[in-house]
Order: C-alpha cells, then structure tokens, then sequence
C-alpha cells in the first residue's frame, strides 16, 4: 500500500473551475500527492467552489458541515476551500469555520502545493490529546486572496484531465464588465489575458498528447486581448490555434454580444475546426431589464448581431443564457423575453431565477421584488419554450449523418453518446469503450426533447483519430 499522501478534490460550479481543479491536481501530482478514493481515506479534503448562484454555495456549507466531523475524528486532515467562495467568504470561512485550514481565492492557487505541504507539517501538532480536535489552525491557517501566485503561472501537466481528446485551455482570468447581478469581477478580480504563444504553447502539448477537442475559456472570452495591446484579439488567437495539425474541433465560452466583431465573425466563418455553435447569453429581452441588468446592448442590438453572424455563418446556432425576476422585471418584460426566445430560436438555454448575490449593484441597490412563485413560473415557461425549439432542430435533423465525437457511457445501458459539431447529445447502441474519443457517422434516428438517438454507420477506423 502506498504511503504517499492522499487528496480528494470536489469541483463545483463552472468550466472554469474544473479547468482550475485540473491545474490544482497537476502540483499536488508533481509534489507526489495521489488521488484518495473517499474522504476517509484522504490527508487532504479541498473544495473548489462557486458563487454565482446560491444554490452552489448551499452545496458547499453542507459539505463543510460533513468535514467538521471528518476533522474531529482525524485532527490530522487539511481542509481547504479554494475559488471563488474563498475570494467572497474568507472572514466568514476564518470567524466561523475553525476546521478550515486553507483559504484560497482563484487568482491565488499557484503555489497551492506548497501551503498544503506547510500545514500537513503544522497539523501534526493537533494529533496531541490536549488540542480540540475540531478546530484547524486558527491564526496559523492560511489565507489567500486577491492577487497571489495565479494559476495561469502553473506549467500545466497536460495528462492530468479526465477526458483523453477534450481539454479545456484558459486564455483569460477576471472580468471587467459591470452586469449588476454578477460576482465575478468581485471573485476572479479583472481581465487578465494570456499572450497567444503561450495558449498556442499549452494547446499543441495537450494535442501531442491525444487531444483533439479544444475548448477555450474566459469569463467574457470574445474580449480576450484588450490587455494585451493592438492586434491581439480572440479572432487572432483562433487562427493561430487553428494552424495546429492534430486539432481537430476548437471552441470557446462565454462570449458577450457587445464583442461579436465583424473579424470574430469572419473567423467562425472561415476556419472549418471552429465547432458550429456560440454561447451568447441575451439574459433578458427587454431593454429596460438590460438596461437594469447594465449589459450594454438592447434587443435590437442582440438580434442584428445574430443577423450578422448569421450572414457569413449561416449554419452556427446560439445558445443562451437567462435571469427570470431580476429586480423590477414586469409581465410585460418578461414577454420581450419570450419574444426574443422565438425570434432567434436558440438551440439550447440555462434558465435561472434570479437570486441576489453579495456585493452586486443588484443586491446593494435594488429590491429583489419578484415573488418566488413568479419567478418559478416564468423558468418553467422558458425552458418549456426552449424544449419546443430544440425538437424542432432535431426533428429537422431526422435521416441525416452527422459526426460525433464519442465521450463516454450514455446513462442508459448498453448505450454510449457524443457530440455533434452543433454541441448536441447523441446517443448509440454500443458498450466498446475504444470508441471514446474517436470521431464516427451516426444516422439519426430518433429525435428527443434534449438529445438525439442515432445509429453509428460504417467507418475507416485507421483515419479516425482515438
């Protein structure tokens, strides 16, 4: 049995946080650390959390609260909660949570591997009889917070992921965009993009190493390079990545309507490894909302950019982002909402009911009016409206081929899935697992209300990559 000392890593919240889980597992891997099968068996518990919705973080206090009694029957284990909970709560976390030992914000985990080797040694002392159990390292913990030793400083360990031919890449960190309801500016702190030779450096070693899906990450991705001086834009970025042979798809999230630019469009256009789909978020459809909201753009606007986009890119479909009864919203604009939703008929949405996050504008200087009856009726009519517009897509989409890319077990047995150059769930009678991570025709067959069933057609398995 080996005596290298274990760590269990629980990720919360968005892609950027797995991509942020990924890097955090990479130095505790170089520092000889090694997976633990459950928290009983760990030295080293961290949570890697969110703040953006509540129910997120109400996710976290309840594992916190199962920790606490982890901690008194091993006085021995690092608690640690890192990411954006950490940036928001550390007062809290260090006041109220005393079997936390290690709190670290998201712009602060670069040197993670080092802070926990200090207080594995410092909990050493706890193992004494005379010590409360249930307490971590009081003034001795750490805290880490706003601009530490960033994680874009970590020469990634590109086997460290757990899909084989997808990865994720960061090419910015923070966000300087204003949305009231929003806290990341407050979490992640602002825009700071990472040069192109560097993304490209990362992406080509993941390539090397068998992936061929890439997706590029950013809180507000389609503004990378505003730092970085003229010339240097997410249009730029594309095509240099686009030059490296073994890519095969390349995507990017989330993207702002204000920066769809006419060069960003010309690049969806032009470049055949861009997958054919867009993260958008409209978030509402009324003007007055958006105007509450501080988007920046009015429904007018949101739509001639689709129709832009659309006019060198007619085969890329939008998905969307929404907030039902944020401060204020009337029936009336809560039906520009709808209206928007039939217009451009996105292929996939997030629905969220508002909820007031610290430190926003929202939750400073509005009142959160809408009932929340009110607000569970408009998500439900939302997303109920979007499954109407996802199975018209995939009823067009009925006898035709398309190609997947294999991820893994479908949850119904006997059953794998992949997805589309559209982003969309197909599923397959199969259970060979040397198909993950190959890329085959699939008739369609069957049309669902979130995904499609499919029948996997002959292929040349030397020319399709694993």
């Amino acid at each position: 049995m080996s005596d290298a000392p274990k760590y269990l890593l629980h990720s919360y919240g968005c892609q950027m946080n797995k991509l942020d889980s990924e890097l955090v597992e990479s130095k505790l891997n170089e520092r000889g650390y090694v997976p633990a099968e459950g928290e009983a068996d760990a030295d080293v518990v961290l949570l890697n959390t969110c703040s953006v919705r509540q129910h997120a973080e109400d996710r976290v206090w309840s594992r916190l609260g199962v920790l606490r009694k982890s901690k008194r029957a091993n006085p021995g284990l690092v608690v640690g909660v890192i990411g954006c909970m950490a940036e928001e709560h550390k007062r809290y976390l260090r006041a109220r949570m005393p079997h936390v030992d290690l709190v670290v914000g998201p712009s602060a985990f670069g040197d993670i591997d080092d802070k926990v080797e200090e207080l594995r040694a410092k909990n050493r002392a706890l193992l004494k009889p005379e010590v409360d159990p249930t307490r971590g390292l009081g003034e001795e913990g750490v805290v880490l917070s706003g601009h530490g030793v960033s994680g874009d400083t970590i020469k990634r360990n590109v086997r460290v992921r757990p899909h084989r031919s997808q990865a994720f890449v960061s090419v910015m960190r923070g966000c300087n965009m204003p949305c009231a309801y929003c806290i990341v500016p407050t979490t992640r702190g602002k825009e700071i993009s990472r040069p192109i030779a560097d993304i490209v450096e990362e992406a080509q070693r993941l390539c090397d190493d068998g992936v061929t899906e890439i997706t590029l990450l950013g809180q507000t991705v389609n503004a990378y390079g505003r730092d970085l001086g003229k010339g240097v834009t997410l249009a730029a970025l594309l095509r240099a990545l686009h030059e490296i042979p073994s890519l095969r798809r390349l995507a990017f999230i989330t993207s702002h309507p204000n920066f769809l630019s006419p060069e960003l469009i010309d690049a969806l256009a032009e470049l055949p490894k861009i997958a054919r789909y867009l993260h958008l978020p409209a978030q509402s459809g009324s003007d007055a909302v958006l105007k509450r909201m501080r988007r920046g753009y009015t429904y007018d606007r949101y739509v001639r950019r689709a129709e832009q986009l659309w006019d060198k890119a007619p085969d890329i479909e939008l998905q969307s982002d929404w907030i039902v009864g944020f401060p204020g919203e009337t029936d009336e604009e809560f039906r520009r909402t709808i209206d928007l939703m039939e217009r451009i008929e996105f292929s996939q949405s997030y629905v969220f009911k508002y909820s007031p996050r610290p430190a926003t504008l929202s939750a400073d200087e509005m009142v959160d009016d809408v009932p929340d009856p009110v607000k569970a009726e408009r998500n439900q009519v939302l997303l109920a409206l979007q499954e109407k517009h996802t199975k018209k897509k995939h009823d067009a989409l009925l006898g035709s081929t398309q190609e997947i890319l294999v991820t893994g077990d479908s949850k119904v047995a006997g059953r794998m899935s992949g997805r589309t150059w559209h982003h969309r769930i197909v599923h397959f009678d199969s259970t060979d697992q040397s198909l993950i991570g190959q890329y085959l025709p699939v008739r369609i067959d069957e049309a669902l209300g979130h995904s499609l069933v499919g029948t996997v057609l002959a292929y040349d398995a030397a020319e399709t990559p694993a």
